[in-house]
């Protein structure tokens, strides 16, 4: 299956991507733990200081019963202890994790709140499918909790990227290709990003079926991230 259209554009200023998204990007790698803790791992995932935080902030009183559940399945996912997203391969490819991960309410059962997990893998790698080649950047999305994807999407899931080393930037929408067929559901796109450190907003959503019937609208709260591509 040929890979998901990309637009792109050369050497365009930093600005055109959008101040939102860059100023998010810049929070979320600034955000400290504690004075000399690292909030996030050599993936992308955060450590186990973060982690900790986030039970903390789970555990107190004014938190709403439904977000200390999204707090509590957060933190299940990255300790490798809650539901598991795409599998990935021992000796699979590189990849880096969103900044955070993102929520996503009315989505299970068009009533209850997801969790949303996005990976970036740089190429060359054979998966996800269609591949990722060389000198391109690959994104998954993943719905944890959800059946598989429904056939008309109501809101796209988009990557805005920009590179900040060659100038180029694009918008990639992620479509269903085949992974996860019968959930949870998945969505993967590819960007022609070229060689350097690239800057990812992800934002939009995913329409997934229902277990009985119709179908939910999942949209999801924007992460951000950074990936190296070689």
């Amino acid at each position: 299956m040929d890979s998901p259209v990309i637009r792109d554009s050369l050497r365009t200023p930093l600005r055109t991507v959008g101040l939102g998204a860059v100023a998010a990007m810049a929070v979320s790698l600034a955000i400290p733990v504690s004075a000399g803790a690292q909030s996030l791992d050599p993936l992308g995932r955060p450590t186990e200081p973060v982690l900790q935080a986030m039970e903390n902030l789970g555990e107190q009183q004014w938190i709403p019963e439904d977000t200390r559940g999204t707090i509590a399945r957060l933190v299940g996912f990255f300790r490798g202890t809650g539901e598991p997203g795409t599998p990935i391969p021992e000796n699979g490819p590189g990849l880096a994790q969103f900044a955070y991960p993102t929520i996503m309410q009315n989505c299970i059962g068009a009533e209850e709140t997801a969790v949303g997990a996005a990976t970036a893998i740089p190429g060359p790698a054979d998966l996800p499918v269609p591949g990722v080649p060389h000198g391109q950047l690959g994104f998954v999305f993943t719905a944890l909790g959800t059946e598989g994807v429904a056939e008309h999407q109501a809101q796209p899931m988009t990557v805005e990227w920009l590179n900040i080393n060659n100038g180029r930037r694009g918008s990639t929408p992620l479509t269903y290709n085949g992974i996860n067929e019968e959930g949870p559901a998945t969505v993967n796109g590819v960007a022609d990003t070229g060689p350097g450190q690239v800057l990812m907003l992800l934002q939009g959503g995913v329409t997934t079926n229902l277990e009985n019937e119709g179908t939910a609208d999942c949209v999801a709260v924007p992460t951000v991230g950074t990936a190296f591509v070689q």
